[in-house]
């Protein structure tokens, strides 16, 4: 997990900023207050949050009480700052949660979800995830592709095949060379052969704070086959701060949207997303680029 950042010490208030940002989160979905109150010496919470979530390999992936902040981050800032969102490409991502929130948009016509574990997607489609997900995966809009995102595009593309507006990776963490690979330039220039001209293309891009040489280096990835790219990040208080790369052919700028759908915590001006901490710009200049040639992405996951 991060290490925590800023530590805010009052008469009043002892908590640093993550607690008080994980309390604020959890009161606003309302749990159960056991006790709500103040002694001689301070103010006392006691409350129950209940929670689903997935772990694989003993890795946390979700949490039911704060998945919806990593998801909207993820989805919703590409989905807007494009011109059409007709078609949409999901990778990884099998929980049905991303593909909940592109179901928001009513203009959205097909959405194609390539994830790798069958029984994931099998999870997703019963209770209690299908209730969380808002039985995403069954709308007939959705086309599920149960196989390795590397065997989903051709090496090569042929005239008229199906184009993206939006393509959203939700790949695992780079932490081997296999997935490595996945945040690769050369796979990279595959991905984006599909993505429309006016196209956005997002990635999860792991922790600001934890491993911001990964983070950056996916940055410097998408660059470097010349795409306009800017970098944001979130806070979630399962993971702490997490951070995303958003890219296209044209240039863009963040900022306030009226076609805003319904959400739970996104900003109203989506720029203020993309305002980093000055420790986390340090970092930027740092790295370098991942290829196939030089596979820098899983020695800087285990090297942070």
């Amino acid at each position: 997990m991060p290490q925590k950042r800023t530590i805010q010490r009052t008469s009043k208030i002892r908590g640093d900023i993550w607690d008080l940002k994980t309390l604020k989160h959890l009161l606003k979905e309302k749990p159960k207050i056991i006790y709500q109150g103040k002694s001689r010496y301070q103010k006392i919470i006691l409350l129950e949050a209940k929670d689903v979530r997935l772990y694989l390999d003993k890795q946390l992936q979700f949490s039911s009480l704060d998945e919806r902040i990593y998801h909207e981050a993820l989805v919703h800032p590409a989905m807007i700052m494009t011109t059409n969102r007709r078609n949409v490409l999901i990778l990884g991502g099998g929980d049905g949660f991303a593909v909940r929130e592109v179901l928001k948009y009513h203009d959205v016509k097909s959405v194609d979800l390539v994830e790798l574990d069958p029984k994931i997607v099998q999870i997703a489609k019963r209770k209690p995830i299908s209730t969380l997900n808002n039985r995403s995966l069954f709308d007939k809009r959705v086309k599920i592709h149960e196989k390795d995102a590397r065997t989903f595009f051709p090496l090569t593309s042929k005239p008229g095949s199906k184009s993206y507006n939006v393509i959203i990776l939700d790949f695992p963490d780079p932490s081997d060379k296999g997935l490595s690979k996945l945040y690769s330039k050369e796979f990279f220039r595959r991905i984006v052969k599909t993505l429309a001209p006016s196209g956005m293309i997002v990635i999860q891009s792991n922790s600001t704070e934890d491993k911001p040489s990964v983070y950056w280096s996916i940055y410097h990835t998408l660059k470097s086959i010349g795409m306009f790219t800017k970098s944001y990040a979130v806070y979630v208080p399962s993971f702490g701060d997490w951070g995303f790369q958003i890219a296209s052919f044209r240039k863009f700028l963040p900022g306030k949207y009226k076609d805003v759908v319904p959400n739970k915590t996104l900003p109203k001006n989506l720029s203020s997303l993309f305002r980093l901490p000055r420790e986390v710009l340090l970092e930027k200049n740092n790295v370098k680029p991942n290829s196939l040639k030089n596979l820098r992405l899983f020695k800087y996951f285990h090297r942070d």
